[in-house]
This record gives C-alpha cells, sequence and structure tokens, in this order.
C-alpha cells in the first residue's frame, strides 16, 4: 500500500512515500505546497495516482506549518480520493529511534518556557505511547527527567536542556539523541499513517484539525 506523508509542524518540511516497508519517496523542501509535493513524486517515476493514502502531522507544532501541512494533505486526498489520516507529531519523532530498546521522552517546544512532553516506548521494531502528550514547565520537565532510574533516550527540543544535561549525563541512563532525530519526518508520518489507515482509523477531511498546544494567540482588530 503506497502512502504519502507530509510533515510540516517544525521548521523540518518534510515528505515521504513507502510502499509497506519500503522507502520510495524521501526528501526535505524549502515550501510545502501540493504541485511540488507531486513534482517529487513524479520525478521518482511514479504516478500520483498510484498513491492510496495521504497522511499528515497534525500536532502539536508550528501553527503556521500545521495549518500549511494539513491543507496541502487534504488537497491531495480530495483530489486522489484516498484516505487521509493526521499523525501526533510527537509520536512521529519518537518514531526516530523506533529500533531502540527501551523508553524514550519526547520534548517539543510549545510556548515561552512550556514544552511538549510525551513518554513512549520501544521493542521489536513497534511503537508504544505510555503517555499523553503534556505540556509542562522546563523545571518540571526536569525533575520529571531526574526522577527517572532506568535507561531512557531523550529526544527534541533539547538545547535548553544542556545544563541539565551536562549535570546527567554521567548517569548511565540518559540517552541524548542527536538533534537530526527531533523532527518529524514525513517519512515516519506515513509509516505511521499506514498503520492507522489499515486498523481502519482515518480522519474526515472537514473534521481534522490542527491540534495545537496552545491556542493561537490572534486578536480582532479595531479601528
Amino acid at each position: 500500500m503506497r502512502i504519502l506523508g507530509i510533515s510540516s509542524a517544525t521548521k523540518v518540511i518534510s515528505i515521504g512515500l513507502i510502499d509497506e516497508d519500503k522507502a520510495l519517496v524521501e526528501t526535505t523542501m524549502a515550501d510545502l505546497q501540493s504541485e511540488r509535493v507531486v513534482h517529487y513524486i513524479e520525478e521518482a517515476g511514479i504516478k500520483p495516482g498510484e498513491i492510496e493514502g495521504v497522511a499528515v502531522a497534525s500536532g502539536p507544532g508550528s501553527y503556521s506549518g500545521l495549518r500549511g501541512g494539513l491543507a496541502a494533505a487534504k488537497s491531495l486526498a480530495q483530489s486522489l480520493n484516498v484516505p487521509l489520516v493526521g499523525v501526533p507529531t510527537l509520536d512521529a519523532i519518537a518514531y526516530n529511534l523506533i529500533e531502540i530498546e527501551g523508553t524514550m521522552a519526547v520534548i517539543l517546544d510549545a510556548r515561552a518556557d512550556e514544552y511538549n512532553f510525551a513518554l513512549f516506548g520501544a521493542s521489536g521494531g513497534k511503537l508504544k505511547r505510555l503517555t499523553d502528550d503534556i505540556v509542562l514547565k522546563l523545571d518540571v520537565i526536569k525533575e520529571r527527567l531526574s526522577k527517572i532510574s532506568g535507561e531512557i533516550w531523550v529526544v527534541g527540543s533539547l538545547k535548553e536542556l544542556r545544563d541539565f544535561r551536562e549535570q546527567n549525563g554521567g548517569a548511565g541512563n540518559h540517552h541524548w539523541v542527536e538533534d537530526i532525530h527531533s523532527h518529524p519526518y514525513g517519512i515516519n508520518v506515513a509509516r505511521l499513517g499506514l498503520e492507522k489507515i489499515k486498523a481502519g482509523q482515518i480522519d474526515d477531511p472537514l473534521k481534522l484539525t490542527p491540534n495545537y498546544s496552545h491556542q493561537p494567540n490572534i486578536r480582532e482588530y479595531k479601528s
């Protein structure tokens, strides 16, 4: 089953196309436009009509990025008449570490001194969510991580945790993942989307909306 994955939830915009467990297209983009997505697919020798489903990172993440990603995904899914599914951003980031055996903490910048946080487990190439997405202050995240005695892989927005990382780097149980793994790449959105489509978890294009950790700060202009 050929599934297109789209991610624009963070500063890295990317798409991925898979055929079951085979990657057909995997690339980053400067901006996200339906025509450009189709161009990359056709360059790989694949006709758009061969796509059987579209998956998109649905949040949390960048306000404008999520809106653009969902707009492109909805447009493509409706024009191709294929299923559409939203994939949580933190799930797609966690999938970067699918080959580990253990627990991971995924952290994504939310706003000001707050961050999206969730725990996942990986085993045998399968991903399991251990908590819901939570919005926490940085100090609370540090406190929670410091109380974890077992081995844990920490991935995501880590620059602000530099001091904590230096203090706990020698503890042995905290594994700090490189920045390249801190984004929800389109190829992993496609892989997770394939699982949802096979499970019948299809989203209604008219009802699928971005999952913001905070509501956008938009005020009505009054003259």
